[in-house]
This record gives C-alpha cells, structure tokens and sequence, in this order.
C-alpha cells in the first residue's frame, strides 16, 4: 500500500508540476523556463504546491475547482487518517 501511495503521489506530483508551471505563467508573464524552475522548488511542498496545483489547473486549464481539488489534495484524507491511526496505535 505504502508503495502504491508513494508511485501515485510522484505521478501526480509531475501533473502538479506542469499546472504549477502553467499558473506561474499566467499569473506573472515570467515565463516558461522561469516558471519552471519556480515551480520545481515548489511543487512536492504539500499545501503550498497542490493550491498552486489547483490555481493554474482551474485557470490555464479550465478545469472545474473541484476536479482539480480532489486530484492535487487527494493525500489529505490518507495523512488525517495515518496521524489518527498513529494515535490509537500508541495508546
């Protein structure tokens, strides 16, 4: 499962990568190489990287928000389950 989760997190990472690079574009002209490097540094940050995911998917993209939520916030529900799962593990 670990496995699984690690792969999926990676292959979504790259999608996020492009959106990211896609809205940094957008938002400030700077750019494709630019807006690449930036986005490298920022893409596998967890809340920084999937909102800025879901920014240039909803607005290069045009994907609806919710779509482009449920794709890059997908870990969310996993890492709130995982923390209560170490929880009740150490009691």
């Amino acid at each position: 499962m670990q496995l699984f989760l690690t792969i999926a997190y990676f292959i979504i990472g790259l999608v996020q990568l492009f959106a990211i690079v896609d809205g940094i574009d957008y938002a400030t002209g700077l750019g494709s190489i630019l807006s690449f490097i930036i986005a490298l540094v920022i893409t596998y940050i967890p809340i920084i990287g999937a909102s800025a995911g879901v920014y240039g998917a909803v607005n290069v993209w045009d994907w609806p928000l919710l779509q482009a939520v449920v794709l890059f916030f997908w870990y969310v529900p996993f890492l709130i389950f995982i923390m209560i799962a170490s929880v009740i593990a150490e009691r």
